[in-house]
């Protein structure tokens, strides 16, 4: 099962960049060698959905640009709504 690579911002806590793993292309590469990002995590492309993250975006947006850029927030509050 192909899967996602993400990276973490090291100047923004909020914004993320994934690749496919094993991609070998220059945007890949170019991500997993930034200076301004560091390893995450892996995701599975089981084709659902994950907190803040949606494969079916992920696999556009590299196909089309070698990259996948996206922001997550996630605010702490008290109680329930």
């Amino acid at each position: 099962m192909p899967q996602f690579e993400i990276f973490r911002s090291k100047h923004n806590a909020d914004h993320y960049v994934a690749v496919l793993a094993g991609d070998r292309g220059d945007n890949a590469t170019g991500v997993r060698t930034s200076q301004n990002l560091e390893p995450l995590t892996r995701i599975d492309d089981g084709g659902e959905s994950h907190l803040g993250f949606d494969p079916a975006a992920a696999k556009r947006a590299i196909r089309d640009h070698g990259f996948y850029a996206f922001e997550l927030r996630a605010e702490e509050r008290d109680g329930h709504d």
